[in-house]
């Protein structure tokens, strides 16, 4: 099978696996419109029988019959709505997973930008699975039973029960028409609102203390608004709709009272045939009414539905990888190019250099000279347009990141740590934590004291983000998470950006520490000071490798350098 056949099919693949309880379901839709019958068959039986022979015997035991027939029409019911509930359930289950991997992916992509769509467009499926929307699609299929049921009593009945579903499906068919682009609208706008109110909350401090939120609320309510009158739009289209056939069905069902009469008067049909008819109509057009009526909901999961299958699409296929040794640390860069977008200057430019086992790299450049993205290239969080990043001699593009990830420490730029304990953000949120390598890597990272002094120690809770930490708390604890299991490359960007003098010693020291175990680290040098720890140093100015070497060598050319973009030691850290 192809890879874009095998991902075409994914999300279509879990709505298969439940193939066995669909065809149940359509069954399920069977019997219950065979038993929706019962109606108007009681209504024949009584009008043309019972009154006529006058039998309190028989009317009792039509009605018990009856009430037994109703009886497992609503067990059948219930049965159903169960299934497609636990269906729902099921292909929600299948696509969990690699729908949160989409989401990550994405993020990822986009840096870093998060966005929960796919997650949201596989909840609308479920929603719509468990939802009165199936069951009136699973029933339209039977609808032409009770037009057969209504030709047998007059052909005449027949074709008015056609003719006003004919009526009902042109609605429909409008309705969708016109509702389809306000609906789009809609949700975008919505979706963009909700945005913007998630990065407003985010950064409520900064906007509060410099007087913004006046003006930037004025600006979530103009999205607020467009959204609001788009989803005002749809929604008056919709209920206008939805009453128009409303009125058309109840005229119907009571036109078609009138043509009973009107067949009986003449002799060409019966007083009970004339109440079946009225019933059998409005259970012929019940599901196309409940259709319209969750039409809304359908071109939402519709819309979702395409949604989520492209998120899918997106995602690489999942190779076969032979399980390579543990890294040693031999970290190469080989003509590394990475762009920002189409058109836009490249962020990296043909950067190469190669680090041996013990070695420690200084990143100096000034601010927008590329640090963070070699730094996150190295970490292997983004994708070049060209070059290799190779560990150990194996290109890192090739490394299942579940193996590759524990072997490595990264401290991005912008330390963020999970909901958790201090302990589970150390661990990386490992399902069976080794306390001593908790422990050994809060002593490497010099922050075992930091960690005692807070409330509850390492089970002390840090909140979304940590936000119950302070910033240098959490650069210390985010450091200590990176040498976590020991690994032998550690990539840290701008580790001391938030750290006191307290805080510079134990990075220092645990550099220190990092090339005394051979380890390879690559530091994004914030203050001039780290470099003391360095072995080797990098000047990256406007996306290119000006200088590369033994941190003396670099440091005596720089020294000797004539004013210009990378002037000064101070400048570029």
């Amino acid at each position: 099978m192809s890879r874009q056949k095998s991902k075409k099919s994914a999300v279509s693949a879990a709505v298969k696996q439940s193939r066995r309880a669909f065809i149940g379901l359509g069954a399920l839709a069977f019997v219950i419109s065979i038993l929706m019958l019962t109606g108007p068959l009681y209504m024949l039986q009584v009008y043309d029988r019972v009154l006529a022979s006058g039998s309190v015997p028989t009317l009792v035991s039509l009605t018990i019959l009856v009430g037994a027939l109703y009886a497992t029409l609503a067990i059948l019911d219930w049965i159903r709505s169960s299934i497609f509930s636990t269906v729902a359930s099921q292909i929600e289950d299948r696509l969990a997973d690699s729908s949160l991997s989409a989401v990550l992916q994405k993020a990822a992509s986009d840096r870093g930008q998060s966005s929960n769509k796919t997650l949201s467009d596989l909840k609308a499926i479920k929603r719509f699975v468990s939802s009165p929307a199936l069951p009136a699609l699973s029933d339209l299929p039977w609808a032409p039973l009770f037009y057969i049921a209504l030709f047998m009593l007059h052909w005449s009945l027949g074709l008015w029960a056609l003719f006003g579903t004919l009526v009902l499906v042109c609605i429909a068919l409008l309705n969708r028409f016109m509702t389809k682009t306000a609906s789009i609208r809609a949700d975008a706008g919505d979706r963009a609102a909700e945005k913007y109110a998630r990065e407003l909350a985010s950064n409520v401090d900064v906007i509060d203390a410099m007087g913004m939120r006046a003006r930037l609320q004025a600006r979530w309510r103009a999205t607020f608004d467009q959204a609001d009158a788009e989803n005002d739009k749809a929604g008056k289209l919709l209920a206008r709709f939805t009453a128009s056939t409303k009125a058309i069905r109840l005229f119907m069902q009571s036109a078609i009272l009138g043509l009973g009469a009107y067949l009986a008067i003449i002799g060409l049909s019966t007083p009970g045939a004339m109440i079946a008819a009225s019933i059998l109509m409005g259970r012929a057009i019940a599901p196309i009414e409940q259709t319209l009526n969750q039409w809304r909901m359908i071109v939402t999961t519709s819309q979702a539905w395409t949604s989520l299958k492209e998120a899918l699409d997106d995602m690489p296929d999942e190779e076969p990888v032979l399980e390579l040794p543990p890294i040693e640390g031999h970290v190469s860069m080989e003509k590394l190019y990475v762009l920002k977008s189409e058109g836009q200057p490249p962020i990296l430019k043909d950067i190469s250099f190669a680090l041996q086992p013990g070695d420690v790299l200084g990143v100096l450049g000034s601010s927008g000279a590329g640090k963070s993205t070699l730094a996150r290239a190295l970490a292997g969080t983004l994708s070049p347009e060209r070059g290799l990043i190779r560990f150990d001699g194996g290109d890192i593009s090739r490394w299942p990141s579940e193996s590759l990830g524990p072997q490595l420490g990264y401290l991005p730029q912008e330390v963020k740590l999970m909901s958790g304990t201090v302990a589970q953000n150390i661990c990386r949120f490992a399902a069976e934590p080794d306390n001593e390598a908790i422990l050994a890597a809060a002593k490497e990272a010099d922050c075992h004291q930091l960690i005692l002094q807070l409330s509850k120690g390492y089970e002390t809770e840090i909140g979304e983000g940590g936000a119950y930490l302070s910033g240098g708390q959490r650069q210390r604890i985010g450091l200590a998470r990176a040498v976590f299991g020991a690994p032998n490359i550690v990539i840290l960007d701008e580790p001391n950006a938030n750290l006191d003098s307290v805080g510079d010693k134990a990075l220092l020291d645990c550099l220190e520490r990092l090339k005394a175990r051979n380890a390879t680290v690559v530091v994004i040098a914030h203050r001039p000071n780290v470099l003391a720890a360095c072995s080797k140093l990098l000047v990256l100015d406007q996306g290119e490798c000006r200088l590369f070497g033994d941190r003396g060598e670099v440091l005596a050319k720089l020294s000797g350098k004539p004013q210009g973009n990378v002037s000064n030691i101070r400048e570029l850290a």
